[in-house]
Order: structure tokens, then C-alpha cells, then sequence
């Protein structure tokens, strides 16, 4: 491999040839599309055979977080780098809560290979193939702004929680369009207070460089996934507000750690601003 091409976190990103990003999106794309399709098959499979005495879909959510990660794991001059794993696996059950930059997000987040389950808007779930792998999964959907559907996605959660299953959560709600944390919407953390259970912070470093949000051209490079210390309800008193604003803050503060002053992203000016 050749390492100028690579820069790893924290690790100020070279320059690419644009001949070089070309071919590289060109084998990129054909290769993640085609193989969506080829690996929904085995995932079809072990969700058929497993059925009668896998409720959890413990083997299907290995079996997902082996495909999802591969697509940023093993591909050519990128990769991902996990730190604090063993935060990750210590907190069950728990509702995981990480930063979103961009699409890549959700392969990166599969590198953890901790069980949980998405909490997603509910038109992903109708994406061919890897939408409806989230089906087989028993992912928890959810329709934005829409009264009905929030209630059934709180109901589901708290069923999910009591029988000992981890959530994941974007609690942005949309990717951040400069890399800085955006404001999180509380429900996350009304979850965690009301259900007794605490957020697990995962900061994502490198996802915004390689697929920008509103893009679709790629620029490989090594991902960061660093899992932080528990929040409990009862260290904020049992206020979901203080606890989104101690998990916002030391995500922030996190995440311009592991970039360094070479990558932190300018403060967004709002040009109306008068």
C-alpha cells in the first residue's frame, strides 16, 4: 500500500490524483450496489434458519455488521480504527449515540460489532435490499414529525430495552454539513431517563472527508470510531436535557481532540446575520 496516498487519523489528508479518485469511484460503486444484492441472499438465509430459536438475531446483526463493515473496513486505502471498545460492551443495555457526517456513518458504526439495534427514519427501510435486511433485523423505524409513529417507536424501544437489546441513535437527526456537532433532538435521552438506561457516546472522525453530505464521490481515507465513557441518568439527576447537553459537549470536545487544529472545521457564519 502506498502510504502517501493513505492519511490516518488525526493525520493532516493528502491531496489525490484526480485520474486516481476516478477509477477509483468507478470500481467503488459497481462493487457496493452488486454485492447488496448477492449478500441479501445469505442474510435472507440465516434469517429463515435461525427463525424458530433466534429471536435476537444475534447471527443475522454478526452476519449485517460483517457485511456493512467491510465496505470501509477492507477497502483499498481506507479503513476504520476502533478505540474504547471495551466501553461499547460493558454499558448493556444501553442507547448508543454517535455524531453523522455522512452515509459512510452507519458502515463505520458496523466496525464495532457490538449487538444493538438502529433506530431509523422509516424510508430507509424501503431501500431494496439493505432496507429490507433492516426488516429482517427487527430495526426500530421511525417517520419524522409524524405523532403515531413516534409513540409506536417509543413502545418498540421500550420493549427492545426490557428484553436487554442496545439502541443506536443519530441524534442529529440529519448529517452535519461542516463536520461540527449540529443541535441533538432530546429523544434519545428522554429514552435513556425514562427507561433507566444510560447513553453511550461514539465519536466519528473521517466519514465527512470521504462522502460529503449532498455528494457522491469518494475520497478514501482511515475512519476513527472512538467509544466514550457512560452517561447515566442518575449522574444528570434524571433530566434528559442535562444529559444531551453533557453528551453534546463532550462529544465536541472529543471530536476537535482527535481532529487537531489542522482539521477542525471553520465555525459556520450565517451570512443574513446582521
Amino acid at each position: 500500500m502506498d502510504r502517501g496516498l493513505v492519511a490516518g487519523p488525526g493525520q493532516p489528508v493528502p491531496a489525490r490524483n484526480a485520474l486516481f479518485l476516478a477509477v477509483y469511484n468507478l470500481l467503488y460503486w459497481p462493487y457496493l450496489l452488486s454485492t447488496c444484492v448477492l449478500l441479501f441472499a445469505p442474510a435472507l438465509v440465516i434469517w429463515l434458519v435461525t427463525l424458530p430459536f433466534d429471536r435476537e438475531k444475534k447471527l443475522l446483526h454478526r452476519f449485517t455488521c460483517l457485511w456493512g463493515a467491510h465496505y470501509l473496513a477492507w477497502a483499498p486505502f481506507a479503513g476504520t480504527r476502533v478505540e474504547g471498545l471495551e466501553r461499547a460492551r460493558s454499558a448493556a443495555p444501553c442507547i448508543y449515540v454517535a455524531n453523522h457526517q455522512s452515509m459512510v456513518d452507519i458502515l463505520a458504526v458496523f466496525a464495532l460489532r457490538t449487538p444493538f439495534l438502529w433506530v431509523s427514519k422509516v424510508e430507509n427501510f424501503y431501500v431494496p435490499f439493505l432496507g429490507w435486511n433492516m426488516w429482517l433485523n427487527r430495526y426500530v423505524p421511525l417517520k419524522r414529525g409524524h405523532l403515531p409513529s413516534i409513540m409506536r417507536m417509543v413502545r418498540t424501544c421500550h420493549r427492545r430495552l426490557r428484553e436487554g437489546h442496545n439502541l443506536f441513535v443519530f441524534p442529529e437527526g440529519t448529517r452535519s454539513p461542516d463536520g461540527n456537532l449540529i443541535p441533538f433532538f432530546p429523544g434519545a435521552f428522554r429514552l435513556a431517563v425514562r427507561f433507566g438506561v444510560p447513553i453511550v457516546p461514539v465519536v466519528i472522525d473521517g466519514t465527512g472527508y470521504i462522502l460529503p453530505k449532498k455528494q457522491l464521490y469518494i475520497r478514501p481515507r482511515v475512519v476513527t470510531l472512538r467509544v466514550l465513557d457512560p452517561i447515566t441518568p442518575a449522574s444528570c439527576e434524571n433530566d434528559h436535557r442535562r444529559m444531551l447537553e453533557l453528551c453534546h459537549t463532550r462529544m465536541q470536545r472529543e471530536l476537535d481532540v482527535m481532529r487537531g487544529p489542522a482539521e477542525r472545521p471553520l465555525p459556520h457564519v450565517d451570512s443574513n446575520a446582521a
